[in-house]
């Protein structure tokens, strides 16, 4: 009888354990709709961010005509954008752009790009 009473002790002992194990469990996996909210906003987030700049971008020194390209599109986006509220430049605390005459910018690029043994 003594061994009938150990295994049945044995066996309770485990189930309690597997018990114990599946409501820990369960208290680590259930997840409150704050956190998943959380969670959903963090993933968009990290999507976006993911397909800003590859690694090949990064690692790559860029040209200078692409250099030259960029720049003129981030000016022209940022002229756009001060057009848009209310013609005046955040910067800008009294005057306004079209106070001024308007400047004539020189084309800086050269023509003929320069040769390799320079």
């Amino acid at each position: 009888m003594d061994g009938l009473f150990l295994f049945v002790l044995f066996a309770a002992f485990l189930l309690l354990a597997a018990h114990l194990v599946w409501r820990y469990w369960a208290v680590l996996t259930t997840v409150s709709p704050e956190e998943e909210r959380l969670e959903k906003r963090l993933a968009a987030l990290n999507e976006h961010q993911a397909h800003r700049y590859s690694d090949e971008e990064l690692a790559a020194p860029i040209s200078e005509e692409d250099a030259w390209r960029l720049m003129v599109e981030r000016g022209r986006r940022i002229a756009q954008r001060e057009r848009s509220t209310d013609n005046r430049p955040r910067h800008c605390t009294g005057r306004c752009l079209t106070d001024r005459p308007p400047r004539l910018l020189l084309d800086r690029r050269t023509a003929v790009p320069p040769s390799d043994d320079e």
